[in-house]
């Protein structure tokens, strides 16, 4: 009678443990094949840049760009010089806006991509101060590909 309790116990301990095993699987597969808001060409070969985010919240636009490698090779992929390279164009007020500073003077954003090895992506994100709240589109500005026009903003 133990044996065959103990049997049952170890099955039941076996099958939750792989259903809670098997969760941060899908749902670390759904985070990255979650769609790109737009896509671009970039310089960089065999690189798509893609708008994965555009937040306002409290005053700050916040932008998610995905680096995704689609060729059979590693690629090295850098955002140049962020302070002057990186912008939003604000089309309806004719307005640039720059990556925000922190108290010490640094640019807050995250992520230069480096190397991307092939069939992967590597995320970087971008805080500005966001235009006003009559503004639902902007267009943003990155270095090695064309800029992403009319991203919609995603009040929060």
């Amino acid at each position: 009678m133990r044996i065959i309790v103990l049997l049952a116990l170890a099955t039941i301990f076996i099958i939750t443990s792989s259903m809670f095993l098997s969760s941060p699987t899908v749902s670390l597969v759904h985070a990255q094949s979650s769609s790109a808001i737009q896509s671009q060409e970039t310089d960089f070969p065999g690189v798509v840049a893609e708008i994965i985010q555009c937040r306002r919240k409290r005053g700050i636009l916040t932008v998610q760009v995905r680096a995704r490698n689609t060729s059979s090779k590693r690629v090295r992929v850098f955002w140049h010089d962020v302070k002057k390279d990186v912008y939003l164009m604000d089309e309806t007020n004719q307005k640039k806006y720059f990556v925000l500073k922190d108290a010490t003077g640094d640019y807050i954003w995250s992520g230069s991509p480096g190397d991307i090895n092939p069939d992967t992506t590597k995320i970087s994100w971008f805080k500005f101060p966001a235009p006003p709240a009559d503004v639902k589109e902007i267009t943003v500005v990155l270095p090695k590909c064309a800029p992403f026009e009319d991203v919609p903003i995603q009040d929060k």
